[in-house]
């Protein structure tokens, strides 16, 4: 029957309230999720009881799988303290000591030797300016110099200046610098990361419930399989003790033997795939806790009770998922990050053009050069007024009048010609971004099929269950009388066998159906987004490291 989306749509509800009505009996409130560090493994005797809440957080406590998945978040956070870390000013100093011999032939450094000895250091402060671009220095230097210089009226002469330097970009890099657009891509990465997380965890819950219900459908098929064999071995006696009393032939004797070996197989083949099963849950709930001489056997707590989901309402859960996808939120974030990619691109086309501006003052101090002569008196230099002569006197100077006061302004302008390499990156930007645009629409489109398919398996699976239902009946009445006939002579055991089959595969759609039917709620969470909820499961709490 073809409808378009709204119709089968129709009559939806909730999704939670569905599944949680399959799990729990009505009167029943759901149990609170078991707190970190709380689960333990309910084994006794070998036997490992489990409902299916117990086993979805038990394998988000202790899969390793999930494990892995929580390193990601991690490593995300990392990546975006690190692009801060550009931000961090550095604290950067240097020093030294030189010395200098000249000889000099000169009327006024007279014929002499001439040395100087200079001790220097400086120290400051650097570092990048975030959101706005460019880079700032404040830095003090400081400078003592020795001198035979009969010029030099000080000797030592003590130095000393401080510079605050400032560059900003008002062109290129202005909002987008290299470091700027790293950061803004490592704030999406962490949310994207712990999207993909969040994906990933309804992963691990989808596949634990479809191993916990592939379980039950396994075991009910062994039982299946064990009654049918019981069946057979019955019918065996039964035509044993007719043959020997003339009843019936040898032949049949020998189909009844042939029943049996059959159903033998059967439930061979039937029990190796309930232990597999079982050991596919076992691994998801314990761990690295199993081990491989682990002998668990699990009872499964919860089975299929009354089956009241006939219809769904895909329209609704389609606004589920839209709203709450973390493939969705991942697919957006993807665009967001193209965005950023082509907004800097756009900026590297552009010219280079900076503002640098500096300011800072010099003072100046020291002691009188014993070496210095005053020529136009011929007589030793005297001390020069207002100069003092300790170090720390030239650093005085920055918060006085006689302090020298140092400023500048300048642009830098740059223009690169042709700049194919930034107009070729920006176009491929722009490419990537379109190429994440339609995949996020075809990503629409495929959770819209996902959930109408889901929907259609949910009715299919109740029509089959009812339908399964019925004909177990059938085939439970056809051969009570077909072994009514046999007492009567009026059958054979090979057509009671017949019969049994009949029953057998009927209980086997059966079964298939009811795993069909949880499997099929399961598709349907996840495709809108709700597994989690369903258990109640915080996200965060799940993403914590073990």
């Amino acid at each position: 029957m073809r409808r378009n989306v709204a119709c089968l749509l129709a009559a939806w509800g909730t999704a939670t309230a569905i599944a949680t009505a399959h799990a729990q009996p009505e009167s029943a409130a759901p149990a609170p999720p078991p707190g970190r560090g709380t689960l333990t493994v309910p084994i006794h005797d070998g036997m490992l009881e489990l409902s299916l809440e117990n086993a979805v957080h038990l394998a988000i406590d202790r899969s390793l799988d999930v494990e892995l998945l929580r390193i990601d978040p991690q490593l995300a956070e990392k990546d975006l303290g690190a692009a801060w870390g550009a931000y961090d000013p550095q604290l950067y100093g240097e020093g030294g000591y030189s010395s200098a011999e000249t000889p000099t032939a000169s009327q006024i450094l007279g014929n002499t030797l001439l040395t100087q000895e200079t001790s220097s250091g400086e120290a400051g402060l650097r570092g990048q300016i975030p959101w706005l671009g460019g880079s700032y220095q404040v830095g003090y230097q400081g400078s003592e110099v020795f001198t035979n210089s009969r010029i030099s009226v000080l000797s030592p002469e003590f130095r000393a200046s401080y510079v605050a330097t400032l560059q900003i970009p008002l062109l290129r890099g202005l909002f987008w610098s290299d470091s700027w657009t790293l950061v803004r891509l490592s704030r999406i990465g962490v949310d994207l990361s712990s999207e993909q997380f969040r994906g990933r965890l309804m992963d691990v819950v989808r596949n634990t419930e479809d191993a916990y219900w592939g379980l039950i459908a396994a075991q009910d098929g062994e039982r299946v399989a064990q009654k049918s064999l019981e069946t057979a071995e019955a019918l065996l006696d039964q035509t044993q003790a007719q043959y020997e009393v003339g009843v019936v032939s040898k032949v049949e004797v020998v189909q009844a033997e042939a029943g049996v070996a059959d159903r033998e197989f059967n439930l061979i083949r039937a029990s190796a795939v309930a232990r597999n099963t079982q050991d596919r849950l076992i691994d998801l709930v314990l761990g690295p806790y199993l081990e491989a001489e682990t002998e668990i056997d699990v009872e499964a707590t919860d089975r299929a009770g009354e089956i009241t989901v006939r219809e769904v309402s895909a329209a609704a859960a389609t606004e589920h998922a839209m709203a709450r996808l973390p493939e969705l939120a991942v697919a957006r974030k993807d665009i967001e990050r193209r965005k950023i990619e082509v907004a800097a691109a756009s900026n590297d086309r552009l010219p280079q053009l900076d503002l640098v501006g500096s300011y800072g003052k010099a003072g100046l101090s020291g002691r009188t050069n014993p070496d210095c002569v005053d020529f136009t008196a011929g007589v030793p230099c005297t001390d020069p007024p207002g100069v003092r002569t300790d170090f720390v006197d030239a650093d005085r100077n920055f918060f006085n009048s006689t302090g020298a006061q140092n400023y500048s302004i300048a642009g830098v302008l740059s223009i690169p010609l042709g700049n194919n390499t930034a107009r070729n990156l920006h176009d491929r930007a722009k490419l990537e971004l379109r190429r994440s645009e339609t995949a996020y629409d075809r990503l629409e489109q495929s959770i819209v099929s996902d959930i109408r398919r889901a929907a259609r398996n949910l009715r299919s699976a109740v029509e089959g269950i009812e339908a399964a239902t019925r004909a177990e009946a059938a085939a439970e009445e056809q051969l009570r009388a077909e072994r009514v006939r046999l007492e009567f002579g009026e059958s054979t055991p090979f057509e009671v066998l017949q019969r049994e089959e009949d029953l057998v595969r009927a209980q086997g759609q059966k079964i298939l159906a009811q795993q069909t039917y949880h499997n099929s709620i399961t598709e349907l969470d996840r495709a809108q987004g709700t597994i989690l909820d369903r258990h109640q499961i915080v996200v965060e709490e799940a993403a914590a490291l073990r």
